[in-house]
């Protein structure tokens, strides 16, 4: 058999099982951006300022299950911008409650708004939050830090927003704040190999997708096999 023709039929059944794969996976439920901009959810903040990590109900309205990710963004106009700190499913007709992290130090939770679904995170701040452990208060908010880090450098503010609240809520000094942000630093240094002042460059999403992963290695054997 030509060697073209065996290595074209491994890439045909190669990406038929991707999509297939990727086919069962939207069957478990569609994306929380997609469900709200269909009208289907209602998202809405449920904890106070200064809470590690906060919590949102996520109300499922729609025919289909919801799949709320890790990395999920959540914007509002009254209350500060979040980041989903779980993988969830939640069901028709029925609400779940949902951890997230604050992604905008320079805003507080205001209980009650509502929240709008709005993309994803860079996979950098996901990485930290699937490292994270949200039961664990000294782990969420070493976690909570590294993300504020991410989101608006190593020189974030903070003696305003959030972080006010967070000092009052545990009950600690900005001397310690301090102390822990600047251990929040060395951990994202070490972590993703990089120095202090380069961490506002790892903060990129470069990963691709399944569905891109399948399609890339398709088209890299073509070009070994001079088909393409």
């Amino acid at each position: 058999m030509n060697f073209r023709l065996v290595i074209l039929i491994f890439l045909v059944v190669l990406f038929a099982a991707g999509t297939g794969y990727l086919s069962y996976s939207q069957s478990t439920g569609i994306p929380l951006k997609e469900a709200y901009d269909s009208g289907n959810v209602v998202i809405t903040q449920n904890t106070s300022a200064g809470t590690v990590p906060h919590q949102v109900v996520v109300a499922n309205n729609g025919r289909d299950p919801i799949k709320v990710q890790i990395g999920d963004v959540l914007i509002a106009n009254s209350s500060q911008d979040l980041v989903v700190a779980e993988n969830k499913t939640v069901s028709t007709n029925s609400s779940e409650m949902v951890y997230a992290y604050c992604l905008d130090p320079s805003t507080q939770a205001v209980v009650g708004s509502e929240l709008k679904a709005n993309g994803t995170s860079s996979n950098a701040i996901k990485q930290v939050i699937a490292g994270s452990n949200i039961h664990d208060l000294t782990n969420a908010t070493n976690a909570q830090l590294e993300i504020w880090i991410l989101s608006e450098g190593v020189n974030f503010n903070i003696y305003s927003g959030e972080p006010v609240a967070l000092v009052n809520t545990q009950k600690i000094s900005y001397t310690t704040l301090k102390q822990m942000v600047n251990t929040a630093k060395s951990n994202l240094a070490s972590q993703f190999n990089v120095k202090v002042d380069n961490i506002k460059n790892i903060n990129q999403n470069s990963t691709q997708n399944s569905e891109g992963t399948i399609k890339g290695v398709y088209h890299w054997f073509k070009s070994m096999i001079g088909m393409g």
